[in-house]
């Protein structure tokens, strides 16, 4: 129940944000770049870059990427979206509502520790043990959530008690991040890159055993539910080209396979 309203909430919450920034750019070229929440750092430093390149606005949307595929869905609206999980892109291509989609980087699942706990944890098997305070994101509501529990925790042969250790679930990875900051976590499963990012300082990256290993791809959409497609492709083109780059410079490998 408690997803649900949260889930409500973070759709009004979009809406209105998107709706009032609208209305004060109406005169200007804007760009609505919809964005899973892990992503925050390289993609504010990739937005401010062209706005200063350009001159073109570029109003940055960040939450689950289930719940911004919904809004784009529902409201049909939204000029790029990069979503944690490609399967929430490809939900969309399904619907004809993405015209150009490209690979940028890698996402790598990792258990990160805190350096109270490192001692203690390190693998998989630490987590289920008694008194472990593990955090992870909503499988409802994040596409990592549900990438953790179905491609790791449920195929681990302690995964139910590993389950059992998790006090608190986020909405995303910077809701995640914002949970351990608080304190009461001893260790959160993660993209590795979060313990780059400066509410991940401290965090320790334990790579997962090999059997459970999670490499997922991130791609870009540039949407057909553009306002401006002109502007809209301009920066589709310069996000997968020099934005590439600025996920290097952020821990991400960008090589494709």
């Amino acid at each position: 129940m408690r997803s649900n309203h949260y889930y409500i909430i973070a759709i009004i919450v979009i809406v209105l944000t998107v709706g009032f920034f609208s209305l004060s750019c109406q005169k200007k070229k804007t760009i609505l770049f919809l964005s899973g929440a892990g992503m925050k750092a390289p993609v504010n430093e990739i937005a401010a870059n062209f706005e200063q390149e350009t001159g073109i606005k570029v109003q940055t949307q960040f939450e689950g990427s289930s719940i911004l595929r919904d809004y784009i869905l529902n409201f049909n609206t939204g000029d790029i979206f990069l979503p944690g999980d490609r399967r929430n892109l490809d939900a969309l291509s399904e619907q004809g509502l993405v015209a150009e989609k490209s690979f940028i980087a890698w996402h790598v699942v990792a258990i990160l520790v805190s350096p109270i706990a490192k001692e203690h944890i390190k693998g998989l098997d630490d987590l289920a043990n008694e008194g472990v305070r593990l955090a992870m994101s909503n499988p409802q509501l994040a596409s990592l959530g549900r990438i953790v529990r179905k491609n790791i925790i449920e195929r681990h042969p302690k995964g139910k008690d590993i389950l059992k250790n998790v006090v608190v679930y986020g909405s995303s990875s910077q809701d995640v991040l914002r949970l351990y900051r608080e304190g009461g976590v001893d260790a959160i499963i993660e993209w590795d890159v979060m313990a780059a990012t400066p509410e991940g300082k401290g965090l320790i990256v334990i790579p997962l055993e090999k059997p459970y290993q999670v490499k997922d791809e991130l791609f870009a959409g540039l949407l057909t539910t553009a306002r401006d497609p002109l502007s809209a492709k301009y920066f589709y083109d310069y996000l997968v080209t020099k934005g590439k780059e600025v996920f290097r410079k952020h821990g991400y490998n960008i090589d494709a396979l």
